[in-house]
């Protein structure tokens, strides 16, 4: 767990904590996470703290190359490439070069042929959040007991459900339910949605790649999360239940929680 406090006003701590397990199944790892927080109070009041995870596509090589290439590669042109200081515009240009990284290790290199990956980032700037999503690795927002999804997931069957022709409950063992339609790697040039809104204390935010919930609910994700423990804790014993029941996929949470400056 890493926590930080943010010395603007109203002041806040996030803290920020991340688990990642291969599952049962897969021979290998191939989600990742990173995060930044600026040690210099300068770079973080007008850059903010970026919280990154990805997910290798599975069926496509180096995977795991993928996945650890996008979120290093966003981070680094984010805190220090030549792009404009407007946040969301500043991550959509951090978030471009790491897509024509991936794009262009996939088409220079034979081992990493067609190689893609998801690629979520997450931006804390003071009151404000800041999401940069393509794929279907999901950011979720825990606030007053009440659970909601902040990303929209980038699949074949994702797409279908929001058009109305596939339910909910046919979607979950749909056999194209792992098909995603935008991934880093595909094309040069990689539309991403862009989402934002203001932090209030007790918010715990949430990404998880789909090994997940795989096996677990979105409602019995919010159940874990509202346990009285540390939310370290609350993911270890998640994964475990998680590869319990399975564990047919790689599997990795992480959580931010915004706590008020007084309660420490």
């Amino acid at each position: 767990m890493l926590t930080l406090k943010n010395n603007s006003q109203p002041k806040l701590y996030f803290s920020v904590d991340g688990n990642t397990d291969k599952g049962q199944i897969r021979p290998r790892n191939e989600d990742y996470f990173s995060f930044f927080i600026p040690p210099d109070l300068v770079t973080r009041e007008t850059l903010g703290s970026l919280i990154v995870i990805s997910d290798g596509v599975g069926g496509h090589l180096a995977g795991e190359v993928a996945s650890a290439e996008a979120v290093n590669v966003l981070l680094q042109e984010y805190y220090f490439g030549d792009y404009p200081k407007k946040l969301p515009n500043r991550l959509k240009g951090a978030f471009a070069k790491a897509a024509l990284h991936i794009f262009d290790l996939s088409k220079q290199h034979k081992d990493f042929s067609n190689m893609q990956c998801t690629l979520t980032a997450l931006l804390l700037k003071q009151d404000q959040y800041f999401i940069a999503h393509a794929g279907d690795t999901k950011a979720f927002l825990l606030r007053s007991k009440n659970f909601i999804q902040l990303t929209k997931d980038h699949s074949l069957v994702a797409k279908l459900v929001r058009m109305g022709m596939v339910s909910q409950e046919q979607a979950k063992t749909h056999p194209y339910k792992h098909m995603l339609i935008r991934a880093l790697g595909e094309s040069p040039l990689l539309p991403i949605d862009i989402y934002t809104g203001t932090i209030q204390v007790g918010d715990v935010f949430c990404l998880v790649t789909d090994g997940i919930l795989e096996h677990l609910t979105e409602e019995e994700l919010q159940m874990y999360l509202l346990e009285n423990d540390t939310l370290d804790n609350i993911q270890k014993k998640l994964i475990q239940e998680v590869n319990r029941r399975g564990g047919c996929d790689n599997m990795t949470i992480l959580t931010v929680k915004v706590i008020e400056d007084d309660q420490n």
